[in-house]
């Protein structure tokens, strides 16, 4: 009987420590809830007072933006907004992050059936290639192109000789790389093989006769 007693008792004890510790971790469990919650508020405000502090920068700047700090991945959404605007207007695409370098991937998109593609697109590369981080002693753009998405295809441009390669690569590896004296000719190289659109934009009120 005597042995059966201190069981009994051993498992009350082990009884009331079970709730005990259960009352502790739903309490622990209550407590960084609470604490979560207030990471979250703080990470809000922290968010919504750098939005207005970037809007402000970007004011001040006016029409001569800091472009590295619009490129920088970790940016603000006003950033974000900002540099892709800026990236479209000059027929850029904007969006992805080069992960090696923590920076927006720019994307080089040509519509051949449209007159002076090259051109616009070697003005926007020119403009923005200070401002890409260089990997290997080149300036990668992304080529968004026609032909799906089995590969991906790339300019690298060299701004200090202007020599530029075309790279074809299947799951982050080369499986073609052209090269080219000049960044206009890689460019005409993508506008025929590796295009993204074939539109022939009218002027309003003129049709193609057929």
């Amino acid at each position: 009987m005597r042995m059966q007693s201190n069981e009994a008792s051993r498992l009350a004890q082990l009884a009331d420590l079970m709730a005990k510790a259960s009352a502790a971790a739903a309490q622990a469990r209550a407590d960084l809830k609470r604490a979560e919650r207030r990471v979250d508020r703080a990470d809000d405000a922290y968010s919504e007072l750098r939005e207005a502090y970037d809007h402000e920068r970007l004011k001040l700047w006016g029409s001569s933006p800091d472009v590295a700090e619009l490129l920088a991945s970790d940016g603000s959404s006003a950033f974000y907004d900002a540099g892709k605007a800026l990236a479209e207007s000059m027929g850029l695409g904007f969006g992805m992050k080069w992960a090696d370098v923590n920076q927006t991937v720019l994307h080089v998109r040509l519509n051949r059936g449209q007159s002076g593609e090259v051109e616009r697109a070697e003005a926007a590369v020119r403009y923005f290639a200070p401002f890409v981080k260089s990997k290997a002693g080149v300036k990668r753009f992304s080529v968004q192109h026609h032909e799906g998405g089995d590969f991906a295809v790339e300019l690298r441009f060299s701004v200090k000789t202007g020599a530029a390669k075309v790279a074809r690569s299947h799951f982050g590896m080369d499986r073609e790389v052209l090269s080219f004296k000049t960044l206009t000719e890689a460019l005409r190289h993508i506008e025929q093989h590796h295009w993204l659109e074939d539109i022939i934009e009218m002027p309003e009120g003129q049709t193609l006769l057929t």
